[in-house]
């Protein structure tokens, strides 16, 4: 296949995917896709646009997953030699302040196991994540976590502290319940509402699927395993 025929199946693969974990079907797109292709339909919709026409893509920064956007798809290097300077500039300005974490989750793709998730009902560094922690860490808020639900797993119950002695106190990630809201101003988190300790296997699981899964979800799926 020609490098344009990548692209038309990256589009229609991220149409696929955008359905899936969004719930945003957008036919429109999708017939575009079809009947025209991926490049010149890619490059259409990079001309100046109604904020009714930058719907798709809102939804897509709403739902903390510009990494699914023609935006993103544009801007990554196996295709950039397809668009003009002025179009891929354009991509990254509509994608704006989410354009570093686009490219940092085209790098890695999935980070298995995701690091500590953002604390606090504390300002956090502003709209840095797509998938795992971008934010800047609040030791303030992370110790607020700890001192309300200690340093035992969530999910499991495993505790650092029990299995390794001295070595493993106070050792524990810290997990954001849900993903993070895109806003335009700094983001209000509340340690005890929005955060749960984790250890890192169980963190690393409930990040693993397109959807973040509950700590519940988790739970049910390791009560299932321990009855087999």
């Amino acid at each position: 296949m020609s490098l344009e025929d990548d692209l038309t199946v990256a589009m229609i693969d991220n149409y696929n995917r955008t359905r899936e974990a969004v719930g945003y079907t957008a036919n429109r797109h999708y017939q575009a896709v079809r009947r025209k292709g991926g490049l010149a339909r890619a490059k259409d919709m990079l001309k100046p646009r109604t904020k009714e026409q930058r719907s798709g893509l809102d939804r897509l920064l709403e739902a903390n997953r510009p990494d699914l956007s023609v935006e993103a798809l544009v801007t990554e290097p196996r295709f950039r030699a397809l668009f003009s300077e002025a179009e891929l500039s354009e991509a990254q300005a509509r994608l704006g302040s989410f354009a570093h974490e686009v490219a940092a989750y085209q790098a890695e793709k999935i980070n298995l196991y995701p690091d500590e998730l953002p604390p606090g009902t504390y300002p956090e560094g502003a709209k840095k994540t797509v998938r795992v922690n971008k934010y800047e860490r609040n030791p303030q808020a992370r110790s607020k976590c700890i001192e309300h639900y200690g340093t035992s797993c969530s999910v499991c119950g495993f505790s650092f502290a029990v299995t390794y002695g001295q070595l493993g106190s106070r050792f524990i990630h810290v997990h954001h319940l849900r993903p993070l809201a895109i806003t335009n101003g700094e983001y209000e988190l509340d340690p005890i509402a929005d955060l749960r300790p984790v250890c890192p296997n169980c963190h690393a699981m409930l990040h693993r699927p397109e959807q973040l899964l509950s700590i519940t979800e988790l739970q049910l799926i390791l009560k299932r395993q321990q009855l087999q």
